[in-house]
């Protein structure tokens, strides 16, 4: 399995959920800036999938007030989770059942 999920998301739903990490100054993965190209290519590390996209539906208020606008947020999060199931890269909690040991 792969330590890293590699995901194109759309220019426009790229920057919108770069300006959410953006603005909660977050210090995890961020994604690249999307210049002219019309898809970004993401390299999410496996250990953050959940972690972004929990980070991400959360705080999609801030990229702004459009219904619009947090759906582009969304998307993103269904992207990341498809590929993520698709590709089989996911984090490692350090169990395979889903419930810690113990």
């Amino acid at each position: 399995m792969s330590d890293t999920l590699i995901v194109e998301i759309p220019r426009t739903r790229s920057d919108t959920a770069r300006r959410v990490l953006t603005r909660i100054a977050w210090r995890g993965y961020m994604p690249p800036e999307s210049g002219d190209s019309p898809d970004v290519q993401w390299k999410l590390p496996a250990d953050q999938i959940d972690l972004i996209r929990s980070v991400l539906r959360r705080n999609r208020r801030l990229a702004g007030d459009s219904v619009t606008i947090w759906g582009a947020v969304d998307r993103v999060c269904e992207t990341i989770a498809n590929e993520s199931a698709r590709r089989g890269v996911r984090p490692n909690y350090g169990y395979d059942s889903g419930l810690p040991q113990g």
